[in-house]
Order: structure tokens, then sequence, then C-alpha cells
């Protein structure tokens, strides 16, 4: 019983971790959006071809985004209570967000070429802008990708450490 509630308390704190962790990351991708549409409609000499680009990156972020969350949370909801579950959970939960990642980061290089095309057309002190402002979002989404990757590989050890007790747990429930 008190592996279950460990588990549980794993599982807990994950759906946490994830729903904070989205949260996050939407409100600071919908402010970029934002602040980009701001700064580009105020700049007169912004071709349209850059604006129709900015707007696409950030569509394509959200939808990216909200495939993921959906991933995810579908994963989170695994019956942690089969003996085999919590491993087998966590890699198809692994597995989703690698997947989501190869995708965003696909995304990531495909807008960085259109950004590159939209900017030609800007003038020489805008690019440097353009490009601070792509790196900045692709820096925070890689700060992201590191820390879902360190929550991966600390719930691999707990659930390591809970399936080394198992066998324990499981000799005292039988002998009763």
């Amino acid at each position: 019983m008190k592996n279950q509630n460990v588990a549980q308390e794993i599982l807990d704190f994950n759906k946490n971790a994830v729903k904070e962790g989205f949260e996050a990351l939407s409100t600071s991708s919908n402010q970029a959006a934002k602040t980009a549409s701001q700064i580009l409609g105020a700049t007169p000499n912004v071709p349209e071809e850059a604006k129709k680009a900015v707007d696409l990156f950030f569509k394509e972020n959200q939808k990216g985004l909200s495939s993921q969350r959906k991933f995810v949370e579908s994963g989170l909801e695994i019956d942690w209570t089969s003996p085999n579950a919590p491993v087998k959970g966590l890699e198809a939960i692994e597995n989703l967000y690698n997947s989501a990642f190869t995708q965003v980061g696909a995304l990531q290089k495909e807008t960085k070429e259109l950004l590159k095309k939209a900017t030609e057309q800007l003038p020489k002190e805008a690019k440097p802008v353009v490009e601070f402002w792509n790196e900045t979002l692709n820096s925070n989404y890689n700060i992201f990708q590191s820390f879902v990757t360190k929550n991966f590989e600390l719930a691999k050890k707990v659930i390591g450490d809970l399936a080394a007790d198992a066998p324990k747990s499981e000799g005292k429930s039988s002998s009763k």
C-alpha cells in the first residue's frame, strides 16, 4: 500500500508539473506573439511576408503545444496500480514527449529558414532584433525540454527504486 501511495504522489506531481509547465509555456508564447505583432505593426518597413512568417510561427507553435499537451495528459491517465504499469506508462509518455520534441525541432528549423527569408527585406538594424527574438523563443523551449527530460530521469530512478522494493512488499502481503 505504501508503494501505491508513493506512485500516486509521483503521478500527481507529474500531472501538476505538466499542467504548470504547459500553462507557463502557453502564456509566454501568447505574450511573445502579442509583443511581436505590436512591434511589427509599429514598424512601417516590415514586409507583409515577414509579418506572415511571424504569425505562422506562433500559430504552429500553439498547435504543437496543444497537441503535445493532449498526448501527455492522456498518458498520465494510465492505470498506475498494475505491477508493470509504472515502467510501461513512463516509457509511453516519454516516447510521446520525444515524438513531440522531434516535431517541434522540425518546426523550429522550418520557421528559422522562413524568418531568414522574410528578414532579407528588413533594414539592417532590424535583423538582429528578429534573430534575437527567434533565438530567445527557441532557447526557452529548449530549457523547458531540458526540465522535462530531467523529470523523466528522476521518475525512472524512483520507479526503479520502487521496483527493487516491490518483491519485499509482495512477499509480506502474500504471507498475511
